[in-house]
């Protein structure tokens, strides 16, 4: 069964024929507001005004190492925005791929990584337009995203995670 809806853009409606849970997800995303702009913004004119930001990473993430909770080598970092967390890990000895929407985030986080002199992948995508090998990774950070997500990609957002990372340890957001 399919259903016909209309979809506002920009300055008119479109039509869109709904088949598929994958076209539903996409017509709920257009409702809500564009999230790279949103971040972008964030970063551009919030970001430097809140103290929490500070260059230093979670504190669970550093019990965790110190505890040797976790020993990862390959990490991906969903939601990395300026960067904390990514560099901690690099520090650490791990080769780390830090992924966030925000252009501006990925600029601040690339600042912040050559200054500590390091190397970090930093992706710019929408998580769920990522093109990732399957199980590449031994951990999966999220210190932020999750409570982002919107209700409706949350489900498709622990189905992400799962195959990229199978026995999935927790999400700490």
């Amino acid at each position: 069964m399919s259903i016909l809806r209309m979809l506002k853009i920009q300055n008119g409606w479109r039509k869109m024929l709904i088949k598929s849970n994958e076209q539903l997800l996409i017509l709920l995303d257009n409702l809500l507001r564009e999230p790279q702009n949103f971040w972008n913004e964030f970063y551009d004119k919030t970001f430097k005004k809140i103290p929490f930001f500070v260059n230093k990473p979670d504190e669970n993430l550093v019990c965790y190492l110190e505890k040797k909770m976790i020993q990862p080598s390959k990490v991906l970092e969903l939601g990395c925005g300026a960067g904390r967390n990514a560099i901690y890990l690099a520090k650490q000895g791990c080769s780390v791929v830090g992924v966030d929407v925000s252009d501006r985030a990925l600029q601040l986080a690339q600042e912040r990584v050559d200054e500590a002199n390091i190397n970090v992948e930093l992706i710019g995508s929408n998580i769920f337009e990522l093109d990732l090998q399957e199980e590449s990774f031994d951990f999966i950070y999220d210190s932020g995203c999750f409570h982002h997500i919107a209700p409706h990609r949350r489900v498709t957002y622990i189905e992400l995670i799962h195959t990229l990372k199978p026995e999935l340890i927790s999400i700490m957001s």
